[in-house]
């Protein structure tokens, strides 16, 4: 049988069924392969996407395969071909994947037209500064453009951020006083993980300590890494419902600190406004507001 490029424009010849059948598996093993070699993120993302999009066609194509296998040879394309009856649905089927066929294929190009480098490498490490909050490094290191270079960086714990949803669909907000900022910043819950603390324990924690409530259920709906040039911290993200009354425990920190409760649709209007602009807040709110919606449809 003749070949053609796979995502090549249609021509009555590449309508044949046993000429989809090839494009298809020709791609579901090309695009296989690339996401088995371990792609970035967003490039496995949109991989990944064009195989789900495949699927269908595939399922049909292998179905041809088995038909065509209880026939007579012929090495013409078309012909007997046409007598599959699915092959208007495999046709269909193909169709429908061009345009993130295309995505997935340009994103390809991208990458193969983007310079590889070595990374970083790490020379040497020295503690400039360690404090009860966060530990100050200075590494000497390779930059990925093959240059010398020093890289400061600080060590902070992990935190966690928490939308506690009551039964009336509002969240808890709280408002407190922040150092750096020189004024009152409206919030989640949340804050630093203790050493060897699991992430919900934390989230229950803070959300006692700081709201005085609990939560009976804790699901994690996301991470961030707020600062991924200064710290390796990552913030976790939880939607916390089923709440009970609890004990406030604040520390001195956080003594003008006040609980505000807000529909989530008000929240996320905080959000739109930068009246609530604190990273794992924004991330959090945004994501349970996604989350709440798509269940409920």
């Amino acid at each position: 049988m003749e070949t053609r490029p796979p995502i090549a424009p249609r021509t009555p010849t590449a309508e044949a069924p046993g000429q989809i059948s090839h494009d298809t598996l020709t791609l579901t093993r090309q695009l296989t392969s690339v996401a088995a070699a371990g792609p970035p993120a967003l490039l496995a993302r949109t991989i990944n996407g064009a195989l789900e999009q495949l699927a269908p066609a595939l399922a049909l194509a292998k179905q041809f395969e088995q038909w065509q296998a209880t026939r007579p040879t012929t090495h013409a394309v078309g012909g007997a071909d046409f007598a599959w009856p699915l092959h208007p649905d495999l046709a269909q089927a193909f169709e429908v994947t061009f345009p993130v066929l295309h995505r997935a294929y340009e994103a390809l190009k991208e990458a193969a037209r983007t310079e590889p480098s070595a990374g970083w490498q790490t020379l040497g490490s020295q503690v400039l500064h360690r404090g009860p909050r966060l530990t100050l490094h200075r590494d000497q290191v390779v930059e990925p453009n093959g240059g010398p270079g020093i890289y400061d960086y600080i060590d902070v714990r992990d935190a966690v951020r928490i939308v506690a949803l009551n039964a009336r669909g509002e969240v808890a907000l709280v408002e407190d006083d922040f150092y750096l900022q020189e004024r009152r910043v409206v919030h989640l819950p949340g804050g630093g993980m203790e050493t060897g603390e699991e992430i919900e324990a934390a989230a229950r924690r803070e959300l006692e300590e700081e709201a005085g409530w609990r939560a009976g259920r804790l699901r994690r709906i996301g991470s961030i890494t707020p600062l991924p040039s200064s710290t390796r911290a990552t913030t976790h993200l939880l939607l916390g419902t089923a709440l009970e009354r609890g004990q406030l425990h604040r520390d001195g920190t956080e003594a003008g600190m006040t609980v505000h409760w807000e529909p989530l649709s008000g929240a996320v209007d905080l959000v739109a406004t930068s009246a609530i602009h604190e990273a794992g807040s924004v991330a959090a709110i945004l994501l349970a507001d996604r989350l709440l919606r798509a269940e409920a449809r």
